[in-house]
């Protein structure tokens, strides 16, 4: 084994930890409040990636749904008051976010590349 075919084998594993890290510090958190029984942002654009945080300042129960593209909704499930829902956006086009049990709660989310 030759001193460089050494080098390029150690440093190649740290090469893809690099470039891994880095995409994920790329990614951005949002945070969104829910107050008065509605969205703070009648709608927020985002990056693939993107983690959104729904924080119920509300007295009430939430059930926020993401629903994408092809009207398939995504439960994320009841949300008492105080409790925070976390959403990552893993892929690109325009969601609609809802509440189940308060139907004026409405906003999108538009994820790109």
């Amino acid at each position: 084994m030759t001193a460089r075919s050494f080098g390029i084998a150690t440093i190649a594993p740290f090469a893809v930890l690099i470039i891994v890290g880095a995409s994920r510090a790329w990614a951005a958190d949002v945070d969104v409040d829910q107050q008065g029984i509605r969205f703070s942002q009648p709608s927020v654009t985002l990056k693939v990636g993107d983690t959104m945080h729904f924080h119920n300042h509300d007295d009430v129960t939430h059930n926020i749904m993401v629903i994408d593209s092809d009207d398939e909704p995504e439960d994320q499930g009841l949300q008492k008051p105080g409790v925070v829902i976390h959403k990552q956006f893993t892929d690109a086009g325009t969601f609609q976010v809802r509440c189940a049990i308060h139907p004026k709660m409405k906003m999108t989310v538009t994820v790109e590349k």
